[in-house]
């Protein structure tokens, strides 16, 4: 450990003079440079504290001295020559306190990084602060990332930071979670001793990061479960156990994705969209910040898009600006309309021309099925770029709802599986269908929808009929194929399209 008679040796100690008191009395630790005289009260024990000029204007040294022998200092330098006086010899002895007098030709910053080079060169304060910090990291089990950043960088003296590159040239060490890079640790300086933590401080964000995203996974597996489960009581209780916040006020945005789930091990850009603004959209809903909700949002792959569920612990309301309060607002992209709500900046389109719907605030494990269901189903009728909130579908609720619903679209398809024994006819004869239902049994009508003759109309209807076995002029057999179609065109494509996703 070196001394002040240590520092005197090296190149940037030989500028200065010791004027007085002993210069080997405490062990030197630290070099701070103090502006004020209130810093040299914080100062740790065992530093060599630099006065600047503005320092002694609010103070005369014999002060200085009793403020450094009451905090355990090493030495003060002073900014330039001085000189000495019997009551200065003796109270710096007194308070076994080096004091030292700087060269006026030398700046004070050149003076405190050349002392703490010096200072941290030393192996056995270099060992000492290596293990303090190490020992300080160790004790923190359990600590979120900035927690652990903050007090590597306070046991070390260097400012810790993650990034997700780093810069050529730069100060840095990789984080890995699962033997995958995912991060850099990274810091100013060429303490070794801050290098040394650096790699321990990776391994710890490593870990942290790892049991995040573990339980993370494992309470969207919880949630999933939820959703299909016929049993809702046990799918609750198991996603209570994994810390899904069943019991609380509920409300889904669901992101529908005509690209369908990403192959294994590709990347997943709608999810990663989604994810990267989850934070943002309890404001941008009118929601509140993620401070008001109960537990940070819950972001996953459900069915055909990502679910993202908020919530809160008390009854909540969406509240959209006037420009976003349309049942499907057009805008360039997605999530901007959503996050850019009331006057944020946006955030990047979204991938794949999604859309998205919102489901309605509801309570408890139903109610967090029933949101998502409704978010879902609002998302079946958004366009790309288009924002559907349930509660403004009006008359459109229920056929949303069914289109929704995976018991309705599996009762639709069967209804309509004869179809698909049609030969050539099989491609056409569900938008046929609709369109001749949707026109009341007009063959004119439907004609101008698909852009043929009246006759090809009545031949095309007449096979379908033969097929389904349906007697077309019953009402209730109307009503019941007209939903159908509608459930399984909403499901299987592009809003405002007859055009199945799969063939486009």
């Amino acid at each position: 450990m070196r001394r002040v008679s240590d520092l005197l040796r090296t190149p940037a100690g030989r500028r200065l003079t010791l004027v007085a008191g002993p210069w080997d009395a405490r062990e030197v630790g630290s070099v701070v440079l103090v502006d004020e005289m209130r810093e040299l009260t914080t100062a740790a024990p065992g530093a060599l504290a630099i006065l600047s000029r503005h320092a002694m204007r609010s103070c005369d040294v014999l002060d200085a001295l009793r403020l450094a022998g009451r905090g355990g200092l090493a030495g003060i330098v002073l900014p330039g020559p001085s000189g000495t006086t019997p009551e200065m010899v003796e109270l710096a002895r007194r308070e076994r306190v080096a004091l030292l007098a700087g060269a006026s030709d030398h700046s004070l910053s050149d003076t405190v990084l050349g002392l703490s080079a010096a200072v941290r060169a030393d192996p056995g304060l270099l060992l000492r602060r290596t293990r303090e910090a190490i020992d300080g990291i160790g004790a923190m089990e359990g600590a979120g990332e900035e927690d652990i950043l903050r007090a590597a960088s306070a046991s070390v003296g260097v400012a810790y930071v993650v990034a997700g590159l780093a810069g050529p040239g730069a100060n840095a060490t990789v984080i890995r979670v699962g033997g995958r890079p995912d991060g850099y640790v990274c810091w100013e300086g060429e303490d070794p001793a801050a290098a040394i933590v650096a790699q321990v401080v990776a391994t710890t964000l490593g870990r942290v990061r790892a049991a995040a995203r573990e339980a993370e996974a494992a309470r969207e597996r919880a949630l999933l479960a939820l959703l299909g489960a016929k049993d809702t009581r046990i799918a609750a209780r198991r996603a209570r156990h994994e810390g899904v916040p069943v019991d609380g006020w509920h409300v889904a945005v669901f992101l529908r994705d005509p690209g369908g789930d990403a192959p294994p091990g590709a990347a997943d850009p709608v999810l990663r969209e989604a994810r990267g603004i989850a934070a943002a959209l309890p404001g941008a809903l009118g929601l509140g910040g993620t401070a008001e909700l109960s537990a940070p949002p819950l972001v996953t792959r459900w069915q055909d898009g990502v679910l993202v569920l908020l919530t809160a612990d008390e009854r909540t309301t969406i509240d959209l600006p006037p420009a976003q309060r349309s049942s499907a607002q057009r805008s360039s992209a997605l999530w901007p309309s959503v996050v850019g709500a009331g006057g944020s900046a946006a955030v990047g389109s979204a991938p794949g021309g999604t859309g998205a719907g919102l489901g309605t605030c509801q309570a408890g494990p139903d109610g967090l099925r029933r949101t998502a269901a409704q978010a879902r189903a609002a998302a079946a009728r958004a366009a790309a770029g288009e924002v559907v909130r349930f509660d403004r579908l009006g008359v459109h609720a229920l056929l949303a709802e069914l289109s929704g619903s995976e018991s309705a679209l599996v009762a639709a398809r069967d209804m309509l599986a004869p179809l698909e024994r049609l030969g050539a006819l099989s491609a056409h004869a569900l938008p046929t269908l609709k369109a001749y239902l949707d026109s009341w049994g007009s063959r004119t009508r439907a004609a101008e929808l698909l852009s043929l003759h009246p006759n090809a109309v009545a031949h095309r209807i007449r096979r379908i009929a033969e097929a389904l076995d349906a007697d077309l002029s019953d009402p209730q057999t109307r009503f019941a194929l007209q939903l159908a179609c509608h459930v399984v065109l909403d499901y299987d494509c592009l809003p405002g399209t007859t055009t199945t996703i799969s063939s486009s």
